[in-house]
């Protein structure tokens, strides 16, 4: 009987120690629960406030950085001459960012040699190794003192393209229209029956030509090519040539 009651206090000790256990084993779960808890937390908002406090400026100056430099990328290049269509200031880069490095007057001349992504023409010019940058939109291919159409248009951007060859500016176009739309009105086959002078320079005698071609007769660019050899070695340009014309009627 003693024996019996022994194990039975013994079985609700254990019985009693094992609750205990389970007791503190759940008080522990739930202190690492709400520890574990507390501790994320704070680690989330730490992070936050790192965040909060980072300064994004310099990566968001190197991104804008990044996107400027792709956009000043040339995009297609170009072997071209353009005029600009006003006056017109040329920059070191292709952008209004960029330092001014000179000025370009009304209908001046261009080699462009390529265009950028954000619309911005790189040229060059003679006898400077530099790059230069114009907005693209003060720039035109067609020259802006060519107004005729067919056979006239066509001989007078002929003479234009001569223009440098002879050491004298695109500008001075506009005089030898002037000039040359008075003798003949760029017509190769003008002659003059009284005088004898002919073709779209009106040489006298016409034969005279023939140093640049035996088609004197009927070529246009022959003749062109004749009379601007006339006009540089008589008057040193065609502004001087239609000045003299203005005042005495013939050149």
């Amino acid at each position: 009987m003693r024996t019996q009651k022994k194990r039975s206090h013994r079985s609700l000790l254990i019985l009693f120690i094992i609750a205990e256990l389970c007791f503190a084993s759940a008080a522990s779960c739930v202190i690492l629960y709400i520890s574990g808890e507390h501790i994320a937390q704070r680690r989330c908002e730490r992070i936050s406030s790192t965040l909060e406090s980072f300064d994004t400026k310099p990566i968001k100056k190197n991104m804008k950085k990044y996107v400027r430099k792709a956009s000043e990328q040339i995009s297609e290049t170009r072997d071209e001459k353009a005029w600009t269509v006003q006056s017109v200031n040329y920059r070191y880069g292709p952008g209004e960012s960029y330092d001014t490095a000179g000025s370009l007057s009304m209908y001046a001349s261009v080699h462009r040699i390529g265009v950028t992504y954000n619309n911005w023409s790189m040229i060059d010019f003679e006898n400077d190794d530099k790059e230069y940058y114009v907005y693209s939109d003060f720039l035109s291919t067609d020259p802006p003192m060519i107004t005729a159409s067919g056979a006239k248009g066509d001989y007078q951007r002929y003479a234009l393209s001569l223009m440098s060859k002879y050491g004298w500016e695109d500008t001075e176009m506009y005089a030898l229209i002037q000039l040359w739309n008075r003798e003949s009105g760029w017509n190769p086959n003008s002659h003059n029956k009284s005088s004898g002078a002919h073709g779209i320079p009106q040489a006298l005698p016409g034969r005279k030509m023939a140093s640049e071609g035996s088609d004197w007769a009927t070529n246009g660019n022959t003749q062109i090519r004749w009379g601007l050899n006339y006009i540089r070695n008589r008057y040193g340009s065609p502004s001087n040539a239609w000045a003299h014309f203005q005042r005495s009627g013939w050149y």
